[in-house]
């Protein structure tokens, strides 16, 4: 590749100069988008707490990023929007697809 040590380049770069990407990343979107679908589909005490419907109050510090604002990230989407999209299993499972295979910037 003749790339040296001493620049600096991105990950994202060097795939994206040699043709490649991460295949293993959109297998993750894929699955972690497929399973909000399959957990909010149903009533149950995971989706409530999915969507922080449990009562109480998060102690201090903690994550800075919650796991579904990588759902609202991926899809673009406000999380009620998603929610509805869900219901139809056909729609999401394309829409899922378009996600997955939509082209993203350097993350």
């Amino acid at each position: 590749m003749g790339i040296p040590y001493t620049d600096q380049f991105t990950n994202e770069e060097v795939l994206r100069s040699v043709g490649q990407s991460r295949a293993v990343v959109g297998k993750v979107i894929s699955r972690k988008l497929k399973y909000f679908g399959l957990v909010s589909r149903h009533t149950s005490l995971e989706i409530d707490i999915m969507l922080g419907l449990v009562p109480g109050t998060r102690g201090q510090g903690g994550q800075g990023r919650q796991w579904l604002d990588d759902i609202t990230d991926w899809t673009s989407l406000k999380l009620p929007e998603v929610v509805h999209v869900v219901e139809d299993r056909v729609r999401y499972h394309e829409f899922v697809h378009r996600v997955v295979y939509a082209p993203r910037g350097v993350q």
